[in-house]
């Protein structure tokens, strides 16, 4: 659904290739099926269950792909968590709102999922092998990440502790992996979507004037932009849907 639903759809447009799409539970996932029944698309796309929190699922996903497919192009790392301030105790208004599970939540979800299935999956992306190439060009792998990680950024920003720290943790993860992975030729990089019509962002966009909530489609047909504009000078870097670089 929303971001990754939509990345789902451009990669098939733009792409040749199989996309494995996974969630929690592909037999619910509704608006997979229904891109599954769109003409070209058949035979194409695979959903696979996955939960983040679980490595015996990752790596059942990894060992997977394997042997299915034995390689892959591109890794979107898409879940995040940021609450719902109807819903406490998060996101968070102060200091005095924090909780120890909400906050340890958001790090399982928004840091460390995302990096564990960067581990199992990596060993799958080698595009080369010291300066021989062994596909067409580098793979990526691609964090979403949030203009309030930025520590440089955060001039007054109240509130959202959890989500904050965690996108932070994110980014400096995504930068330090880059540095290893590009010796087997995967760039990595961290990409913040811009307000986006999703379920994530439903509870703030109340108040805000029309325009200022991007449509999924414009955010992920930008943000793939920037991707297949990437270099390997932007590897480790945090970029948002324009391209434009954030300071960590």
């Amino acid at each position: 659904r929303g971001i990754g639903l939509q990345y789902v759809k451009s990669l098939l447009d733009r792409t040749e290739g199989t996309v494995v799409a996974c969630c929690r539970d592909p037999e619910s996932a509704t608006g997979l099926h229904e891109v599954m029944e769109v003409p070209g698309y058949q035979g194409r796309l695979l959903a696979r269950p996955v939960d983040i929190t679980d490595d015996s699922k990752i790596q059942s996903l990894a060992k997977e792909l394997e042997g299915t497919y034995e390689r892959v192009d591109g890794l979107f790392n898409v879940v995040g968590m940021l609450g719902d301030p109807s819903d406490p105790p998060g996101p968070e208004r102060n200091l005095s709102q924090m909780d120890r599970e909400f906050t340890s939540q958001n790090f399982a979800i928004n840091v460390v999922g995302p990096m564990m299935v960067t581990k199992a999956i990596a060993p799958l992306m080698k595009a080369k092998k010291g300066k021989k190439y062994l596909r067409d060009s580098e793979s990526v792998i691609v964090q979403m990440s949030a203009r309030v990680g930025s520590i440089s950024d955060n001039v007054g920003g109240l509130g959202w502790h959890a989500y904050r720290m965690s996108k932070a943790a994110l980014n400096q993860g995504t930068r330090t992996i880059s540095h290893e992975l590009k010796r087997q030729g995967t760039w990595c990089v961290s990409l913040y979507p811009g307000l986006t019509d999703t379920d994530l962002s439903k509870p703030f966009q109340k108040g805000l004037k029309e325009g200022l909530i991007f449509p999924p489609e414009f955010t992920v047909g930008r943000m793939l932009d920037v991707v297949d504009g990437m270099e390997e000078a932007h590897s480790g870097g945090l970029y948002d849907w324009a391209g434009q670089a954030i300071p960590f």
